[in-house]
């Protein structure tokens, strides 16, 4: 799975790579603007980890522009950040982040966090594959019940005509 990592400090982006780099594909971003466009690709990362202040596009902002472009809408974010009061916890969320953690961080609980992202990301494209096949059926279905009404008139006539024909016969 992609994951990535958007952080302006080269110390700590190079920690969250070799922290989490046997687990994901990793790709970094050491400014916000680099970070939205790699997050906006068609196959881009679904799976991020944002730090509040870069160059070009905070991490509050790119979290706010996932969540109104429909396509990119359903990534998941994380705020790692030296930010940690109450106010900007319930910012950074209220912005569109899905978790948010404070640095220093603890390598357990963020492993846990990336964790949890990783299953729910999982479970979407799973979600959304079987949306699809039933967008499918569905579709193959209607199909069936057009071909099948417009084969009812002539099943009709058939089974009328047989039956007249079995009656005739009968009476014989």
């Amino acid at each position: 799975m992609k994951l990535l990592i958007a952080e302006d400090d080269p110390f700590f982006r190079r920690i969250l790579e070799q922290f989490l780099g046997s687990e994901f594909e990793i790709s970094t971003a050491a400014d916000g603007n680099l970070a939205w466009s790699m997050l906006e690709q068609e196959h881009g990362p679904r799976l991020a980890i944002l730090d509040w202040v870069m160059p070009g596009m905070t991490g509050p902002e790119i979290c706010r522009l996932v969540r109104t472009t429909p396509r990119v809408a359903a990534a998941y974010l994380i705020l790692l950040t030296d930010k940690n009061s109450a106010a900007d916890i319930a910012a950074g969320l209220r912005a569109g982040a899905d978790d948010y953690l404070t640095k220093p961080f603890d390598p357990g609980e963020l492993r846990a966090r990336v964790a949890m992202a990783r299953r729910i990301v999982e479970l979407q494209t799973d979600l959304a594959t079987q949306v699809l096949a039933l967008e499918d059926a569905l579709q193959r279905e209607k199909l069936l019940q057009t071909r099948v009404s417009l084969l009812r008139p002539s099943l009709h006539k058939a089974v009328v005509a047989g039956s007249e024909r079995a009656v005739a016969e009968i009476s014989e």
